[in-house]
């Protein structure tokens, strides 16, 4: 009875909802300003199309990522500074600050434009190790530790001795 008494309070032109605008995550918004436009999907193209049409800001951000990339890439400390220039006077505030940090230690930020060496191999046994480090927090001492991360090394099961 309560459903056929409100039934006249609808309005029918709300019947369905209206289509919502399509929600995107900050993480979808980053991979498409940051593709190579050749690299992107027609989907990919048409959903950058709206956000641009929503923030004309967007394409200058795609120039300046392309930009530096191209920098990183070619590896020349010229391009290095004229890229840095042109992002301190964009208007996209954390680009520019990004700027003004590679500005602060520009010496070693162009080191690693110009050199082809790379610590890649360094951070990665690093982060092994803190990851270890991690899973066996509070469990075992340094001699279990040791032989996890040098399985080969001869393991000692004798216990250290505590000096009194």
């Amino acid at each position: 009875m309560v459903a056929r008494h409100v039934a006249g309070w609808r309005n029918p032109a709300q019947a369905f909802p209206t289509a919502r605008p399509q929600k995107i995550t900050p993480k979808h918004a980053a991979i498409l300003g940051t593709e190579p436009a050749a690299q992107l999907t027609a989907e990919q193209q048409l959903l950058l199309d709206q956000l641009s049409a929503k923030c004309p800001d967007l394409l200058g951000l795609r120039k300046l990522v392309g930009d530096f990339r191209e920098v990183l890439r070619c590896g020349e400390g010229q391009s290095l500074l004229v890229w840095m220039k042109n992002a301190k006077h964009s208007g996209i505030e954390p680009v520019a600050r990004f700027a003004v940090g590679l500005e602060k230690d520009f010496s070693a930020v162009l080191a690693a434009v110009e050199t082809p060496w790379s610590n890649g191999q360094v951070e990665g046994q690093i982060n092994r190790l803190k990851t270890l480090k991690r899973q066996m927090f509070g469990r075992a001492g340094f001699p279990l530790l040791r032989a996890r991360v040098l399985p080969y090394a001869p393991f000692d099961f004798t216990p250290v001795s505590q000096p009194p």
